[in-house]
């Protein structure tokens, strides 16, 4: 987990006055005030560390807010991104005031899908704690809700044809076949009908199923159904249009953020306090820490030395033992859900390499593409 660099703490007489408040940073950080006894009393992540500070503690703080009379002090983490700031909030939180963190990590939860694959003992299961499953269970996600996560496995049951009934699956061959058999939208794996070792290779295309292959599949049928139709056997076009209308139900945004929770694992990219220089963070799983800085201006070749801090970084959390902080994993995927406005660049590390992260760079910065490198008269 990162280790947060906190300011030297700033001892309080009433209040801070406006040339005091002018040296607060207007920038994206978490702050915390304390009382005489060293207690926190406030704990936030802000775009704005001295509007935050001078609206509790300034002369014109007022009502709830107003912090003066029990605040003896203030200190700040600077961040550079309200990402990187939510992040080291859960970080702080989660050691000077357990209770705001906890509240905070169930306003941010987001819900994970699971199975075993194995057809004896396949069966949906959905919660926000990915810890909560039994060994052996592939997980997928990021959801928002729990009504989400149960309309994803409906639509994955429609569309790879799996089995609605798992009590009647789990005594394959020996199962009761259902009418969903009975219509053709399944194969009949619980009566025998179908091999087991079938029905799970359709359940792990299910649970690997992403953007890239919803647009592949749709892709395919479309050419079977216009191929139909130029037969004229209109027949068959009709029954690949029903076919088509299983893909089309899954919600491409979603399907892009959506992976096995072992992909989970990032280099996110943010503005730094250089100009065209890039911040490098990894969060993985519920655990994040700062990794260095990335020139946009630099070439790809320069790179490599960065990437591989990155991976030395992400695999020293992934030897850590279960799920990190479930507030980091909700910041992390939220983001992902629904990417804020001129917020971070994301790339999954089983994608990463030196141009690829120099691209991500430089799109957080607004800068155009590096520029090839121009050749000394000696070369």
């Amino acid at each position: 987990m990162a280790d947060l660099v906190w300011t030297s703490r700033t001892a309080l007489a009433g209040g801070i006055n406006e040339q005091h408040s002018s040296t607060i940073p207007a920038s994206h950080g978490v702050v915390c005030v304390r009382d005489t006894n060293g207690g926190v009393i406030a704990l936030a992540s802000t775009g704005d560390m001295r509007s935050f500070l001078t609206d509790r503690l300034g002369a014109s703080a007022s009502g709830a807010t107003d912090l003066r009379q029990v605040a003896a002090s203030y200190e700040c983490v600077n961040c550079d991104s309200i990402f990187e700031a939510d992040l080291a909030f859960m970080t702080a939180a989660e050691t000077l005031d357990p209770g705001l963190h906890d509240k905070a990590a169930r306003k941010l939860r987001i819900w994970w899908l699971g199975t075993q694959t194995e057809a004896s003992k396949a069966l949906w299961s959905w919660d926000t704690d990915p810890s909560v499953f039994e060994p052996g269970t592939r997980i997928i996600g990021p959801f928002y809700e729990k009504a989400g996560v149960r309309r994803h496995s409906e639509q994955l049951d429609a569309a790879f044809e799996l089995c609605r009934y798992p009590a009647e699956l789990h005594r394959a061959p020996n199962g009761r076949a259902c009418a969903y058999k009975e219509m053709g939208q399944c194969p009949g794996a619980c009566d025998g009908s179908e091999p087991l070792n079938e029905y799970q290779k359709r359940l792990l295309s299910a649970i690997c199923f992403d953007a890239n292959a919803v647009r592949k599949n749709m892709i395919e049928t479309e050419l079977r159904m216009r191929a139909a139709v130029g037969d004229e056997d209109f027949e068959q076009a009709g029954a690949i249009k029903a076919e088509l209308e299983r893909w089309t139900v899954f919600d491409e945004r979603q399907l892009e953020a959506i992976g096995s929770i072992d992909v989970h694992s990032y280099a996110v990219l943010t503005k730094s306090n250089q100009s065209k220089v890039a911040k490098v963070l990894v969060v993985d799983q519920g655990r994040w820490a700062e990794v260095g800085v990335v020139d946009g201006e630099a070439e790809a070749g320069d790179l490599e030395s960065v990437v591989e801090s990155i991976r030395l970084s992400a695999n020293r959390m992934r030897s850590e033992p279960g799920v990190g902080d479930l507030g980091v994993l909700g910041v992390l995927g939220r983001e992902l859900l629904k990417p804020s406005r001129g917020g971070p660049e994301m790339v999954r590390l089983n994608r990463l390499d030196s141009v690829i992260l120099l691209q991500a760079a430089q799109r957080v910065l607004r800068m155009g593409p590096a520029r090839p490198r121009k050749q000394s008269e000696d070369e």
